[in-house]
């Protein structure tokens, strides 16, 4: 387990690193790459949304240009981000929760997303089934993860930090979660980091 991997060390390393994040966060999470999330979530206007991990709003921000942002529902461990999202997006309906065991009913969103925050779970297995729990028959899950690096050196590195799945873990998790239609993209900021991330979404059935 990565050093952040544990919800306690990572709710107090964002509680310090809230207060440069927005300036950090574009250099890894291009425009491009939020496009991407939100086309593979397939969010139509009257949707109520899901996002798991909201951190100081910049997925929301995304989500909230396709739904109002009374119909999107927004949780996080760390108050302090959260307290950020909510100066840029006061009307989103936030919740302090954690990924692992969300506080909602079977089959009450109709989409989760979930961008930048599974590397920090301890069990991510876990989590996205609780996506797809809550989540409506028809209903799309997506994750965005930082994909495992190629390179041996840096994948020991950044492992002892925090998660870096491989796509083909994403998408078994994906699958014993029971979501179908499962797809993917590896992309990345700039030129130099074409395969920074997986973006993968899968499909509620019953």
């Amino acid at each position: 387990m990565g050093l952040l991997e544990d919800k306690v060390r990572a709710r107090n390393f964002y509680r310090h690193f809230s207060k440069i994040y927005d300036r950090i966060n574009p250099i890894f999470y291009a425009d491009h790459m939020l496009e991407k999330v939100i086309e593979m979530a397939e969010i139509e206007e009257r949707d109520l949304v899901l996002e798991v991990g909201c951190g100081t709003g910049f997925t929301t921000a995304g989500i909230a240009s396709k739904v109002p942002q009374s119909g999107i529902v927004a949780v996080d461990l760390t108050p302090e981000q959260m307290r950020k999202a909510i100066q840029k997006l006061p009307y989103v309906n936030y919740i302090r929760g954690d990924a692992e065991n969300l506080p909602f009913k079977d089959n009450t969103f109709d989409s989760a997303i979930s961008a930048g925050s599974i590397e920090y779970w301890p069990n991510p297995k876990k989590g996205i089934a609780e996506m797809a729990r809550v989540t409506k028959e028809g209903g799309k899950v997506v994750v965005l993860a930082p994909r495992k690096p190629d390179n041996l050196l840096v994948r020991k590195f950044a492992e002892s930090i925090m998660l870096f799945p491989s796509t083909q873990q994403c998408v078994a998790w994906f699958e014993a979660a029971g979501l179908k239609n499962i797809r993917f993209v590896e992309t990345g900021p700039n030129i130099l980091w074409r395969k920074l991330v997986v973006i993968i979404s899968g499909e509620v059935s019953e």
